[in-house]
């Protein structure tokens, strides 16, 4: 077992490098732009061959691929079906695998954030892109829908068990790291409730929080959202 996480300082944005090991056969999962060249040199340092390039989301109208990364490594890219990638090799649903020497990911589909949005179960871990971005999902665009979120954190996420590692795709408030237990304690007050309850909630949220956006601006303050809501 090889793992290895990949982050870019100036964006947040954090990636995943594993591999099994004794096979030579690694998986990139939401590999940060610009981190190529250290991908590669962390494959040639350990003798592996990079076989996937996984994401579990992409944002409109950015539906930048994974090219540049596959052609420098003969990787193929998978990715959600309903992310519109173009250029993926092979498009996931719920249930999928992804083998990789003798390891595999499990495919789990937790839109919401997007439609497309898929995460990757590896043994003890989770990979699961910006599932976990409530607030985000709160104040939205047009891709977010906070009924999907809700059903994928209270079906999909939340009945993993409680020592499951998460990973996100970004740091927040200095982690990389947490678990479902976590994360269920920490989104308690917001998911804890009925279903029309959030739905309630993040509704009020997209007209509040643009309010308060322009309140603290003209006021000299500027707000950002959290993971389970709005901070100062």
């Amino acid at each position: 077992m090889y793992f290895r996480i990949i982050e870019d300082s100036r964006s947040s944005a954090v990636g995943y490098l594993l591999a099994d090991a004794g096979r030579q056969s690694a998986v990139a999962i939401d590999p940060p732009p610009g981190q190529e060249a250290l991908i590669c040199a962390l494959l040639d340092e350990c003798g592996l061959r990079l076989q996937h390039v996984a994401r579990t989301h992409v944002h409109r109208p950015d539906h930048a691929g994974c090219a540049g990364l596959c052609s420098r490594t003969g990787a193929s890219c998978v990715a959600g079906v309903e992310a519109g990638l173009a250029d993926a090799a092979r498009k996931l649903v719920h249930g999928d695998t992804l083998v990789f020497g003798d390891e595999v990911l499990h495919v789990l589909a937790t839109p919401g954030h997007t439609p497309g949005c898929i995460s990757f179960r590896w043994r003890d871990r989770l990979f699961c892109g910006d599932v976990f971005d409530v607030g985000g999902c709160a104040v939205g665009n047009s891709e977010s829908d906070p009924a999907l979120l809700y059903d994928s954190l209270t079906q999909r996420i939340f009945t993993l068990p409680d020592e499951t590692l998460v990973f996100p795709s970004h740091r927040s408030k200095g982690r990389t790291v947490s678990t479902v237990a976590d994360e269920r304690r920490r989104h308690a007050r917001v998911i804890g409730g009925s279903r029309e309850g959030f739905l309630t909630e993040m509704a009020f949220r997209r007209v509040v929080h643009p309010r308060l956006t322009q309140a603290l601006n003209a006021a000299g303050d500027e707000p950002r959202a959290g993971k389970g809501g709005l901070e100062r």
